[in-house]
C-alpha cells in the first residue's frame, strides 16, 4: 500500500471514536516509523503516544511510558506526576487508575516488535494492547517487520494477531514516495531522471536511497567537467547510481564481483569448467545484478575504470578527485565521438528497416562518415566505438560494395595502425579478446604492433635494464629479446648512459658476461663505440670514466674470445 492510501485509511479508522488495533507491516527501511511521525501531527484532535520496544526490558517500562506520554497531555490529571516517586508503589501500575476518558482521542503507536528485548515475552506486551483496547477503549497502532519475527515470538504473534488486530496494512510505498522524504538533501545531479531508476528497480528502502544521495552528493565536483555533455553525464551519474545501490545492500563486493566472474564463466560452456566451479546460484548476488540492468556486459561493468573507482569510495568512504577526473577526462573529450555513433547506428536502423533506403545511399552514408573520421573513430574502450565495431563496419562495407573491397580493406588497416600506435599499452594489457581479433584483420598490423612494442621497450632505459638483468639472471634468450637490443641505436645508448648511472652500471655487468657472445655483436660493438666516443669528451669526468671501463671491457672480452679459440 502507498503512503497515500494509507494516510487516507489511517485518517478514517482513528476518526472514529471506536477503539481499535491497526497494524502497519513493512520491511526495514521502507520508512514506517518516519510515516508515523509525519503522519501524527496531522491529527490535530487526538492525542498520541509513541514506544519503541527496542530496548524495553520489563513491560512495566511501557506501562510507565505510556502514562508519562499520556498524562502530560491531560489537563485533568496531576501536572507532576512525571517526577512523583512514592515508596514501595510501581508507578507504572497507575495506569489501571486512569477511566476511559483519559485516554479518549488518545491513540498509542507501539514500534519495534522485531527487536524486543529476549528478557521480555511478547505476550506481555499484546496483553497491553489488547488492556488498551478492551478496558480503555483506546486506540493503538502496531508498526512492525512481521517477516523478521523469530521463533516463539513469530508463533505468538500469529496465535494472536487474529484476535486482537482489527485492520492490517502493508506498508509498501512508491519509489517516489521513498525519495520524496529524502529529496532535500540531493544537492548534486538534481536534473538526473533518479525516480526513473528507483521505480524501475521498485527501490524504495530509505537506507539504500540516502546511500545513493550521499554518493551523488560525494561526487559533485564532477559536475561542471561533465556539464553539457548528456552522454558522458548518464554514464557517470547512472554508475554512480548503480554502485552506490549495490553497495548499500553488500557487505563484500569482492565476493559479489567473483560471483559475477564465475557466473560469466558459467555462460560459456567451451570453458570445460571443474565440477568444483560450477555456478551455485545466489539469490542475493542475483538480485543485486539487476541493479545494474539490462544494458551492460555485467562483468565487464564492473571492472570498468569508472566502476572500479567508485568501489574503492564504497569501502573506504574516500573520494579520490583527481583520480576520477582523470579517468572521465577522455569520456569528456572524446564527446564527439558518441554524437557519431549514434549517426552511425541511426543509418543503420534505416538500413534495416526503411525500405526506401537503399543499398547504395547506405554504403555511401557509411563510408562518408568513416574516412572523415578515419582512425580517431576508435576508441579502446568496451563501449561505443570499440575496435570490433570499427570492425563491423568495415565488414559491412566490403559485403555491400564488392568493388571497392580493396579500398576499404586498406583504409581500415591504415586507420586500425594509427589505433594501435596510440593504445599499445591497451593492446598489451587488455582482458577480451579485442586485441588479437584487430591484428588477425592483416598480417601487416601484427607486424606493426609488434615494432611499436619493440620501439617503446627502446624508448625506456628501464626496461632495457629489465631486458639485461633477465638474460644475465635465466641465461637464455629469444630472438624478440636480441632484437631488442640490436635494434637500439648509439645515440639511445649514450643517452641512457648520461642519464642514468644504474643502465651505465647494468650494460657493463652485460657485457662481461655476454660482450663475447655472437648473438650480442651488434649490442656490443654499439656499446663500446659509445663508451670510446665519451673516452674522448672534454668532460673530464666522462672520459676518465669511460675510458677505464671501456678498456676494461675490450680485455674482457677480447681474453675470452682467445680462450674459447684456444680450447
Amino acid at each position: 500500500m502507498s503512503a497515500k492510501n494509507l494516510e487516507e485509511r489511517l485518517a478514517n479508522i482513528l476518526g472514529r471514536d471506536d477503539a481499535v488495533v491497526v497494524s502497519i507491516n513493512g520491511k526495514w527501511g521502507v520508512g514506517k516509523t518516519y510515516f508515523w511521525n509525519e503522519f501524527k501531527y496531522k491529527l490535530t484532535d487526538q492525542k498520541t503516544a509513541y514506544v519503541s520496544l527496542f530496548g524495553k526490558e520489563k513491560i512495566s517500562d511501557i506501562r510507565t511510558d505510556i502514562l508519562l506520554q499520556v498524562t502530560s497531555k491531560g489537563k485533568h490529571i496531576a501536572k507532576n506526576l512525571k517526577v512523583i516517586k512514592l515508596p514501595y508503589v510501581d508507578t507504572s501500575a497507575l495506569i489501571t487508575l486512569l477511566d476511559n476518558k483519559d485516554f479518549k482521542d488518545v491513540i498509542v503507536c507501539f514500534d519495534d516488535f522485531e527487536r524486543l528485548s529476549s528478557s521480555m515475552k511478547l505476550e506481555e506486551v499484546l496483553g497491553l494492547i489488547s488492556e488498551l483496547k478492551e478496558q480503555k477503549n483506546c486506540k493503538v497502532v502496531m508498526i512492525l517487520n512481521e517477516g523478521e519475527l523469530e521463533g516463539n515470538n513469530k508463533e505468538t504473534f500469529a496465535k494472536y494477531k487474529e484476535k486482537l488486530i482489527d485492520y492490517e496494512f502493508d506498508y509498501n510505498p512508491k519509489p517516489s514516495e521513498s525519495l520524496d522524504i529524502l529529496k532535500s538533501k540531493l544537492a548534486a545531479f538534481t536534473d538526473y531522471p533518479l525516480e526513473d531508476y528507483l521505480t524501475r528497480h521498485k527501490i524504495n528502502n530509505i537506507r539504500i536511497i540516502d546511500r545513493i544521495i550521499n554518493a551523488l552528493n560525494d561526487f559533485s565536483f564532477i559536475q561542471p567537467y561533465i556539464k553539457g555533455t548528456p552522454e558522458v553525464t548518464t554514464e557517470i551519474v547512472g554508475s554512480i547510481i548503480k554502485i552506490a545501490a549495490i553497495n548499500a545492500q553488500t557487505s563484500s563486493f569482492s565476493d559479489f564481483i567473483e560471483y559475477v566472474r564465475k557466473r560469466s564463466s558459467s555462460l560459456l560452456p567451451s570453458l570445460g569448467l571443474e565440477e568444483t566451479d560450477k555456478l551455485i546460484e545466489d539469490k542475493r548476488f542475483e538480485g543485486l545484478l539487476s541493479l545494474i540492468g539490462d544494458d551492460h556486459n555485467k562483468l565487464d561493468f564492473l571492472q570498468s575504470d569508472i566502476a572500479s573507482e567508485l568501489i574503492k569510495y564504497c569501502q573506504t568512504s574516500l573520494v579520490n578527485e583527481e583520480s576520477f577526473i582523470r579517468i572521465v577526462k577522455p569520456k569528456i573529450e572524446n564527446k564527439r565521438l558518441y554524437s557519431v555513433y549514434k549517426d552511425i547506428e541511426a543509418k543503420r536502423s534505416k538500413d534495416l528497416y526503411d525500405m526506401s533506403y537503399r543499398i547504395e545511399e547506405y554504403v555511401s552514408d557509411l563510408w562518408q562518415i568513416l574516412e572523415k573520421e578515419g582512425g580517431g573513430i576508435i576508441v579502446a574502450e568496451n563501449t561505443y566505438l570499440h575496435p570490433n565495431f570499427f570492425l563491423d563496419y568495415i565488414q559491412q562495407l566490403k559485403e555491400l560494395d564488392g568493388a571497392n573491397k580493396e579500398k576499404y580493406h586498406d583504409f581500415a588497416v591504415e586507420c586500425l595502425k594509427e589505433f594501435i600506435q596510440n593504445n599499445l599499452d591497451w593492446m598489451k594489457d587488455a582482458k577480451s579478446n579485442a586485441p588479437k581479433e584487430l591484428l588477425d584483420f592483416d598480417t601487416r598490423l601484427s607486424d606493426f604492433y609488434t615494432k611499436g612494442i619493440h620501439q617503446k621497450i627502446i624508448n625506456s632505459s628501464g626496461q632495457i635494464i629489465t631486458l639485461m638483468q633477465d638474460i644475465i639472471e635465466s641465461r637464455t634468450w629469444d630472438s624478440r629479446k636480441l632484437e631488442i637490443l640490436s635494434q637500439l641505436q648509439q645515440k639511445e645508448i649514450k643517452r641512457y648512459m648520461l642519464d642514468s648511472a644504474e643502465y651505465l652500471k647494468e650494460v657493463y655487468l652485460f657485457l662481461r658476461f655476454h660482450g663475447n657472445f655472437g648473438d650480442f655483436k651488434t649490442y656490443t660493438e654499439n656499446v663500446i663505440s659509445v663508451l670510446r666516443e665519451l673516452s674522448q669528451s672534454k668532460n673530464k669526468n666522462h672520459a676518465h670514466k669511460a675510458l677505464d671501463m671501456v678498456d676494461l671491457l675490450e680485455k674482457t672480452i677480447k681474453s675470452v674470445s682467445h680462450d674459447n679459440i684456444s680450447k
